[in-house]
């Protein structure tokens, strides 16, 4: 049983809470971490619940959290961020860093100054030790007033080809400095008309196929993860969303589109699925859909913390089968993305 777990422990990776080592939350979660085999965290600057700091005081304070975290999951564990500027900034002013443009602002700079930012965002990053970074959104435009991609000006444009343009200066930058990326929200978020945060959304009448795919066939040759989103596409899928269904993960990303870097699921504690399923069959269901890394932000109004998750995978570990195999392709996949 405690293999299995630490198998499937490989592939999640979980929000946690607190600033500093020492603190009640950040101690228990980090124990319920070590004891599943969760080497990946994802960190945020806000708590959903509260409304209060959750991870980020200060660059000083973020650095030695980022040691310690380390120090107790493993040198070579993962923390990540979402990081894209604009309104999707953890590291921002407020905290003491600076403040990066908005996808919408980015693409209206030159090519120099877009390189200039996104440098000075990634060396950020690594200075304070995060390894990947959720970004950048490759969301195309279709639908400017998108309530989570278009309305926030997440987006680089309506035209695919800037997107892409503007999302390889990101990839370069970071991969320079040495810090992984995930393109997101596949297989696109921008012509939606809901916020998958709050419900599944459904996108079957508004996609278009040939623009919102079209930056992943571009970019999936770069060293990179992509992330799928809570998106009901019904041509494809009746049953389940992008991020919980084997048609679209493996039918659509990997054996049309031909990608083999590591696949993530959006954050599992989103209402965009667990509205109609329940964590352990979010679980299984990311899985089996083929993901490979199963993301829990721990950051929602559910107050479900990394105990909890631990607790759902002692449950689900048994029930998927080879999953030695399935977590060691996972862990593979995952090495693409260290550009050290």
């Amino acid at each position: 049983m405690n293999a299995a777990l630490r198998e499937l422990g490989s592939m999640v990776m979980l929000g946690i809470r607190g600033t500093k080592p020492g603190d009640p939350a950040l101690e228990e979660d980090l124990a319920a971490c070590a004891h599943a085999g969760v080497r990946m965290v994802i960190l945020f600057d806000r708590d959903v619940f509260t409304g209060g700091e959750r991870n980020v005081e200060s660059p000083t304070q973020l650095r030695r959290l980022s040691a310690y975290v380390r120090e107790r999951l493993g040198e070579d564990a993962t923390i990540a961020i979402d990081q894209e500027g604009g309104r999707v900034q953890r590291l921002s002013s407020v905290n003491g860093f600076r403040a990066w443009p908005s996808a919408h602002d980015f693409a209206s700079m030159p090519d120099s100054e877009q390189l200039s930012q996104a440098r000075d965002m990634a060396e950020t990053l690594r200075d304070v030790g995060v390894t990947l970074n959720f970004a950048p959104c490759v969301d195309v435009n279709v639908n400017p007033m998108s309530p989570v991609i278009g309305a926030l000006d997440r987006s680089f444009s309506s035209d695919p080809e800037a997107v892409v343009r503007c999302a390889q200066h990101v990839l370069r930058a970071h991969a320079d400095a040495g810090i992984g990326c995930v393109l997101k929200h596949f297989p696109g978020h921008g012509s939606a008309t809901a916020d998958s945060h709050h419900d599944l959304v459904d996108i079957t009448e508004t996609w278009n196929r040939d623009l919102e795919l079209s930056p992943y066939r571009a970019l999936m040759n770069h060293r990179v993860g992509v992330m799928t989103g809570h998106l009901m596409l019904t041509t494809l899928d009746q049953n389940r969303p992008a991020s919980l269904s084997r048609a679209i993960t493996t039918g659509l990303l990997r054996e049309s589109l031909g990608f083999q870097g590591p696949v993530f699921t959006d954050a599992l504690d989103m209402e965009g699925v667990r509205a109609r399923w329940s964590l352990e069959e979010s679980l299984l269901l990311g899985v089996h859909a083929g993901a490979d890394v199963l993301v829990h932000a721990c950051n929602s109004a559910r107050r479900e913390y990394a105990a909890d998750v631990v607790r759902a995978m002692e449950g689900v570990a048994p029930e998927v089968p080879a999953i030695a195999e399935r977590s060691a392709l996972s862990r593979e996949r995952m090495k693409t993305l260290r550009h050290t």
